[in-house]
């Protein structure tokens, strides 16, 4: 009876974990679809935690959530990228100089991540975040430059694009929209053509956190920083919500709702840095 008991309990909190990763990328999606910001910007606070109650060290949580959340994005940026190319909205000569830029910054920025002290980690990410937030709470919009559209100083911006995304845990949208609104693209190719290179910074951040990682048995159902589950999970949950997200856009006041969402962010990351 007692081991009927334990298996019970064990399966059940299974189950549990299973939901809270459902209801995660459910939440990250929405609010991609909704705001057009990153789902990394959710998915790593609430992984961190999650990892946490179920007993992973911090300098393991944090790292684990970065590299997850980038692999989640895999899923999601796939359905961003069918969504924005059907409307003809992606500029691919641009993606093409600036895609493997940014894989090449991504693998190098998950290779240092990994490096780095959880709780400094962490911080970083809280510091980064608060900054995105306040942007969003103050909505400051990126300022549209009349110069013929051209990714100038990709060889430079994209890999270190690349590299602070991978560190965050994020497809790089919040960094690579404003560089291309200054680099006269408008706003909706800019958008678009964030969203294809937000591939490309999930590959290269996935393959350097698992090279990290490589031969160490860091958490249960892992390959090195990368929690299985949650990636599968999480990005499935992530595909799902996205085009709810997309309809709530055009019923519900974009503007107030990213202010909402960028205390919530600002809140977050104090939360992380503590």
């Amino acid at each position: 009876m007692g081991d009927i008991v334990t298996l019970s309990g064990s399966s059940q909190q299974v189950l549990l974990l299973l939901i809270l990763f459902a209801l995660t990328g459910l939440v990250a999606g929405v609010l991609a679809g909704l705001l057009g910001i990153g789902g990394g910007l959710v998915i790593v606070p609430a992984l961190a935690f999650i990892l946490r109650w179920q007993g992973a060290d911090v300098e393991i949580a944090v790292p684990m959530a970065v590299a997850t959340s980038l692999g989640t994005m895999l899923l999601t940026s796939a359905s961003a990228i069918w969504f924005h190319d059907r409307r003809h909205g992606i500029d691919w000569p641009v993606v093409a100089r600036l895609g493997p830029a940014v894989a090449g910054g991504a693998l190098l920025g998950a290779l240092l991540a990994a490096q780095l002290p959880g709780l400094l980690l962490g911080r970083i990410f809280a510091v980064l975040a608060a900054v995105i937030g306040l942007r969003m709470l103050l909505a400051v919009n990126p300022p549209q430059s009349d110069r013929a559209p051209f990714p100038r100083a990709w060889a430079l911006i994209g890999p270190l694009i690349g590299a602070v995304s991978a560190i965050m845990g994020i497809g790089g949208g919040s960094f690579n929209v404003p560089y291309l609104a200054r680099n006269g693209f408008p706003m909706v190719r800019a958008v678009a053509i964030a969203s294809a290179c937000g591939w490309p910074i999930a590959l290269g951040g996935l393959l350097g956190f698992v090279i990290a990682g490589w031969g160490q048995v860091l958490f249960d159902h892992s390959i090195g920083y990368v929690h299985l589950p949650g990636l599968i999970v999480i990005g499935l949950g992530g595909a799902l919500g996205a085009p709810a997200g997309v309809a709530l856009a055009h019923r519900l006041p974009a503007t107030h709702l990213k202010r909402i969402f960028g205390f919530l962010l600002l809140v977050i990351a104090v939360r992380m840095a503590w």
